[in-house]
């Protein structure tokens, strides 16, 4: 399970932080550290966004 401490400590700090993970990734825009696309920040960690109307499934690793 990923730690949202994990994701805190990268999230908007410049792109050095996140340069080697997967979980965040740099905005060439801000120049810092972002939820990569299809996921949003909700003030801890970077879950994926929900689609109205959308079928929900996991999938297994």
């Amino acid at each position: 399970m990923l730690s949202a401490s994990l994701y805190a400590s990268m999230y908007n700090q410049s792109c050095s932080a996140c340069q080697e993970s997967r979980y965040q990734t740099c905005s060439s825009t801000t120049n810092t550290c972002q939820c990569p696309g299809n996921s949003y920040w909700n003030g801890s960690m970077c879950p994926l966004q929900l689609f109205a109307n959308a079928t929900c499934s996991q999938i297994d690793a």
